[in-house]
């Protein structure tokens, strides 16, 4: 693994910005470092100095280079208890209204927004809600938009799925295609997805809910801050907040803005 100096780490995070507008500076030194070593690695290149120049040189690079940057960390049902407390607790508070708004920022490859899917689908809510389903990489929307996962996977799922607990048994929601298996492209026909830079791009909506789970374990104390008031902005009154269990937000969440709805599932409510 090659070693990144704070200076050749500094003067990449300002190539990329300054050529293709995207910014690192907030992301958290060691982890951002990790990531690009192992790029230089997956791209077979021989140093950071080649990585830089071939940012400069080659501009369609920086597509594969952010998608390896973005790796997620997601799977379907992961964290039960999250999603039994909104079957049994949260989305029952919006059985009588109207409209259901959600935006999952940050969805990775999908796993999370077809579980929501799920869910919706079982509670009879889904055709009352529209939901936003943003990432800055775009493979992964795409493939989020597929909903189609390697068939290594389908245990573990499985697995999480049956502590959740449903009506239908799990394969109710997908097919079999060789070495894969495709979600039912129904339960996203609610979702919108789009490329999205959380960092760099305000949200002009306003949310129910708000999914934010193992993204900003990536980022510094001031970019945590910043999309934690960013999130309050966008969430209606009352409106809740979910994020990772590896996040280790809690220093930073202003509890006059937020209360803790439930601690062993992350959810907060917007109080303010």
């Amino acid at each position: 693994m090659v070693d990144i100096t704070d200076d050749e780490l500094q003067s990449l995070i300002r190539v990329i910005l300054t050529r293709y507008g995207i910014d690192f500076t907030s992301y958290e030194t060691g982890s951002l470092k990790r990531r690009i070593a192992r790029a230089i690695t997956v791209f077979n290149v021989e140093s950071v100095v080649e990585l830089w120049n071939k940012l400069l040189k080659e501009r369609d690079f920086i597509y594969p280079f952010i998608d390896e940057l973005t790796v997620g960390m997601t799977a379907m049902f992961r964290d039960p208890v999250l999603w039994s407390t909104l079957k049994n607790s949260v989305l029952n508070q919006f059985s009588q209204q109207e409209n259901i708004h959600i935006w999952h920022a940050g969805c990775s490859t999908g796993e999370e927004v077809y579980t929501m899917g799920i869910v919706l689908s079982d509670m009879q809510l889904q055709h009352k809600t529209s939901a936003l389903a943003t990432d800055l990489n775009q493979t992964f929307i795409r493939q989020a938009q597929e909903g189609k996962y390697h068939l290594s996977v389908l245990e573990d799922y499985a697995r999480n799925f049956t502590v959740y607990q449903t009506i239908h048994p799990f394969h109710h929601y997908y097919t079999l295609q060789e070495d894969a298996f495709c979600m039912n492209r129904s339960l996203t026909a609610h979702v919108q997805f789009k490329n999205h830079n959380l960092v760099m791009e305000k949200m002009d909506h306003k949310f129910d809910i708000i999914f934010c789970r193992n993204v900003m374990i990536y980022f510094d104390s001031k970019a945590k801050t910043k999309l934690l008031e960013q999130f309050h902005q966008n969430l209606k009154e009352g409106g809740y907040l979910i994020i990772g269990f590896y996040d280790a937000l809690m220093p930073f969440i202003d509890t006059q803005k937020f209360a803790i709805y439930d601690l062993n599932a992350k959810i907060f409510r917007k109080i303010s």
